[in-house]
């Protein structure tokens, strides 16, 4: 009986708030369609009435009413929505970029790292060691002159300093 009386209760309230609008657009048309008076009272106030303003200084403001257009109205929603998924995944993009670019950045700094460890080993090797010699591809050693030698120190030292600053 209760589970019932619930359900005519909601149809009651749904025809209610249906009457409800019915008649508050009635109203709102009726008010848009009537006249609006424009005056300026004796404090210099600017006064918009459906009355007639008693000291007789009134204006007559045409009002146009204009029906929405639906299919307007429409296209504006799915135009927002449009730009709104867009916006989104403009920030995604943003987030992976600036994610990609950091980690650019932590692996240029540990290879900066890197560079600059052989760098500083390669210097210490080549000041360290009166002879120093090159590979080759017989598996021989083939020792630098001393000019060789100071070229290679020199060029030890270039690298410390380009990666070290």
């Amino acid at each position: 009986m209760q589970i019932s009386l619930l359900i005519v209760g909601s149809k009651m309230m749904r025809a209610i708030r249906i009457a409800s609008m019915f008649t508050m657009t009635l109203l709102a048309y009726t008010a848009t369609a009537g006249t609006v008076f424009h005056s300026v009272d004796e404090n210099g106030l600017v006064i918009y009435s459906d009355q007639p303003a008693p000291n007789g200084q009134n204006e007559e403001v045409p009002i146009r009413i204009v029906r929405s257009n639906k299919a307007a109205i429409k296209a504006d929603k799915v135009e927002d929505a449009e730009l709104a998924a867009a916006v989104k995944i403009h920030k995604e993009l943003d987030t992976e970029a600036r994610d990609e670019r950091q980690t650019l950045q932590t692996a240029a700094l540990e290879r900066k790292a890197t560079n600059r460890a052989t760098a500083k080993q390669t210097q210490e090797k080549y000041n360290n060691n009166r002879r120093l010699y090159k590979q080759l591809p017989n598996g021989e050693r083939e020792y630098l002159s001393d000019d060789e030698l100071d070229a290679a120190r020199a060029g030890a030292v270039r690298s410390v300093a380009r990666w070290c600053s």
